[in-house]
């Protein structure tokens, strides 16, 4: 039995015209060749359902949608505009509504602490004192990891390097623009980017604050909510959606600028997943055309100070969120290259997959990896030392890549690239 909730409009299913353009840009069908396991093919199963002549219980059914990674190449080349990304998170939805309860409590546990930042942190200096004490280096030469089942000791060399202190110990709720004050934004702290990339969201204050913006970071504001509807639990993610909103409204902001390409594609899909509450719609869809990443922020602007250039060698990946969700490539591209404009390499199937997709490296590591590896392949290809990477989970995968292949190549989010390069060149001409 199937709830009538986040089910697919037939309009939406009959989108699909079957073409099968989708088919050689998807990670999933590439590695099977199997048609079920093809974005057509999904749509199929998700039009069974809700038709009512499969059941949401289905083996077959529930392991697609798992084995999916969300990465919306398909959604690129399809030629009819299908919005798969949403029928795939409706999907997900039934999907989890038929979990046992005492499953979605845990679930709902789980995501109640990404909306707790102090748990978060605690979690985080923990991790801190691990690393930091050299148990983590002892428990990775003692090789007991390789001793217990499953991948406990590639996760344990997928384990970020983290900081002491978060982002919001970092950043303060308010921060004057300097020189020529141009406008105010706001800006998504998140949850894995406030205590696993503490650098990473100061590095983007910085670059707003140096370009003329006050930046609103209030340190109240809840996740976004992307974690939740990428693992179908769009109830609460409609909770996160809400309470956003309303904390970003009081706030007066001309824009909301995004760093995690993830968080960016939920935020701006705001006006569909609440689309159908009366109260919220208008008010989501406002929201939405507000949000901005932080790339294509910059892009839009007259840098000034402009900025510095150098010959480093340069790649780039495309966060799938980024270039398929948002459809934001060439504001990345044109920073980079304004950067390193003798320097910049294109890298071979940037918008492929890394494997990284939110979770999905960790519940299904065999595939995950085997997309690395031809990501990594790629970078290394490139002669490039540093490789640009706007996403969180990206920035995860590919550097555990990198360090599993013995490469000195560092990957780096682009906005930490451009604030090091200005403060390089402040350091060198300091101010009278």
């Amino acid at each position: 039995m199937t709830s009538p909730e986040d089910m697919p409009s037939q309009e939406a299913l009959d989108n699909c015209i079957r073409c099968g353009m989708c088919l050689p840009t998807c990670p999933t069908y590439a590695l099977t060749g199997r048609e079920r396991s093809s974005p057509r093919g999904r749509i199929s199963l998700i039009r069974g359902v809700a038709e009512g002549n499969l059941p949401v219980e289905s083996p077959v059914f529930k392991q697609e949608m798992s084995d999916c990674l969300g990465c919306l190449n398909c959604v690129t080349a399809c030629p009819a505009g299908v919005r798969y990304g949403e029928l795939l998170e409706g999907a997900r939805a039934q999907v989890a509504r038929q979990q046992p309860w005492w499953a979605r409590a845990l679930q709902r546990l789980v995501f109640a602490a990404f909306d707790r930042p102090a748990l978060l942190s605690l979690g985080t200096r923990a991790m801190f004192l691990y690393q930091r004490s050299g148990l983590a280096a002892l428990v990775s030469r003692s090789g007991v990891l390789r001793r217990l089942p499953g991948h406990l000791a590639d996760f344990h060399v997928m384990m970020p390097s983290v900081a002491w202190r978060s982002g919001r110990s970092l950043i303060a709720p308010e921060t004057p623009a300097r020189g020529t004050r141009r406008g105010r934004v706001g800006m998504l702290l998140g949850c894995v980017m406030d205590v696993m990339f503490a650098p990473e969201n100061v590095a983007t204050v910085e670059v707003l604050q140096r370009q003329g913006f006050d930046v609103a970071s209030p340190h109240d504001q809840p996740c976004c909510g992307a974690l939740h509807a990428h693992s179908g639990r769009l109830d609460l993610a409609r909770v996160q959606a809400r309470r956003l909103i309303e904390r970003f409204e009081r706030e007066g902001v001309d824009s909301i600028v995004v760093n995690s390409a993830g968080c960016g594609n939920c935020m701006k899909g705001y006006g569909h997943l609440l689309g159908e509450d009366p109260e919220w719609a208008e008010r989501a869809r406002r929201f939405s055309a507000q949000v901005q990443d932080v790339q294509q922020f910059l892009d839009g602007q007259e840098l000034d100070p402009p900025l510095p250039t150098s010959d480093a060698p340069l790649t780039y990946h495309d966060a799938c969120h980024l270039a398929h969700g948002q459809g934001v490539r060439v504001a990345p591209r044109r920073l980079l290259k304004r950067l390193s404009p003798s320097g910049y390499r294109e890298l071979a199937d940037a918008e492929t997959c890394c494997g990284s997709a939110g979770t999905y490296n960790l519940t299904h590591f065999e595939t995950a990896s085997l997309l690395l590896d031809k990501k990594v392949e790629a970078i290394a290809a490139t002669g490039a030392e540093v490789v640009g990477v706007a996403n969180p989970g990206c920035l995860l995968q590919i550097r555990y890549g990198l360090k599993r292949a013995g490469l000195p190549i560092r990957a780096e989010h682009p906005v930490v690239l451009l604030n090091d390069a200005w403060k390089k060149q402040e350091s060198n001409n300091p101010a009278p």
